[in-house]
């Protein structure tokens, strides 16, 4: 076998000599020509195409406030009699249902209401006893037709008499009796409670003797600083956090802001409406917020990911019509905000940018323009 290989080593090692001679003495080897890349209707249609848009600055801003019950759904108690609490049913925080009976005062007023009702009732008896009686007669001939119509004002006087004094009986409590019973006009809990047993109450205290509110939605009352007022607008979403349940993100709108400065503090209110399935928001708890922050001027807005960074500036890939159909074009940033990129300056409202496998084909382009 060796001897074999050595006898044709030889011969092959002339044949590739002489391939070689061949090679370099024949025609000249004419230089590939290097194609530009360009990018191709087909690929453009596998690629993700961003539109450049003019739209607001926004970013966010950082708000604290708390929560308050919903005042449109809160009912502030008020007996509209005097006199002696006896009892009282329910405490702060009690769940209540509407009509239910929170306490029980014993009233002089209440004697009185039930009084001039019974008086009112036997007034207007005897008084359309008169008027059948002065009917009667008129039909008859007996009397006059004055003497039958003033019988009859008569009635209709002690018909409005009792209407009204049945009226104030039923506000204050109804039924015959000397005790007024506060009930609660809304259901709700029971968020204040201003009165124990034995306390006297006065119509002209000024605290309600109750407060019962509706947590099923709640407000959120956030101050605004002076430095912030032209960045928030009614509608803007807003996000919330408390101390109780770090864990929990509560959202809502802002409803209202109040146009106006506390003296002291110098901030403005803005007030927030929150739902609040399974109660966990309660009157007075400490919120942080963080909302929208706007500004007058528009600037030009991308998706992020259609930015470039390389050597400490940055780019994005600019579709033209002229080959290769898409340009580098430095640009200026002036602040990214949840997935968008404003512009200050490099790209015109309109100008489609491309947003996918742009790394590639900027490296592609860098290398060509070299």
């Amino acid at each position: 076998m060796q001897n074999i290989m050595k006898r044709y080593i030889p011969a092959a090692v002339f044949i590739i000599s002489v391939y070689g001679i061949t090679t370099s003495c024949g025609s000249k080897k004419t230089p590939e020509k290097s194609t530009q890349w360009a990018l191709t209707d087909s690929m453009l249609r596998t690629l993700v195409v961003d539109t450049a848009t003019a739209m607001p600055l926004e970013s966010e801003i950082y708000l604290t406030g708390k929560i308050s019950e919903n005042e449109d759904k809160t009912a502030r108690i008020f007996p509209m009699v005097s006199g002696i609490v006896t009892d009282v049913k329910v405490h702060s925080g009690d769940f209540v249902k509407k009509g239910q009976v929170l306490a029980v005062i014993k009233s002089p007023e209440m004697a009185g209401f039930t009084a001039d009702q019974r008086i009112n009732a036997n007034d207007m008896a005897t008084a359309k006893r008169n008027m059948e009686v002065a009917e009667s007669f008129y039909k008859s001939g007996l009397n006059s037709q004055k003497d039958y119509e003033e019988a009859k004002r008569n009635y209709d006087k002690a018909v409005a008499a009792y209407n009204k004094s049945s009226a104030v009986l039923e506000i204050n409590g109804g039924a015959h009796q000397t005790s007024y019973m506060v009930k609660a006009p809304v259901p709700g809990f029971v968020i204040s409670k201003k009165t124990a047993e034995n306390m006297q109450w006065r119509p002209d205290n000024s605290d309600p003797i109750f407060v019962v509110a509706d947590l099923n939605n709640v407000w959120a009352v956030i101050n605004v600083f002076e430095s912030d007022i032209s960045s928030i607008r009614e509608g803007d979403p807003v996000q919330m956090s408390t101390l109780s349940y770090p864990d929990k993100t509560f959202t809502g709108r802002i409803d209202k802001i109040y146009n106006v400065l506390d003296p002291e503090t110098k901030v403005m209110k803005a007030r927030v409406v929150v739902d609040n399935p399974g109660f966990f928001l309660k009157p007075e708890m400490f919120v942080r917020a963080q909302a929208k922050r706007h500004a007058d001027s528009n600037l030009v807005s991308i998706s992020s990911r259609g930015v470039i960074f390389d050597h400490d500036k940055y780019y994005v890939l600019v579709l033209t019509n002229a080959k290769p159909g898409v340009t580098i074009r430095e640009v200026k940033i002036s602040r990214t905000v949840e997935g968008r990129t404003y512009i200050a300056s490099g790209l015109q409202d309109g100008e489609r940018i491309i947003a996918s496998r742009q790394v590639f084909i900027y490296n592609t382009l860098s290398d060509q323009q070299q």
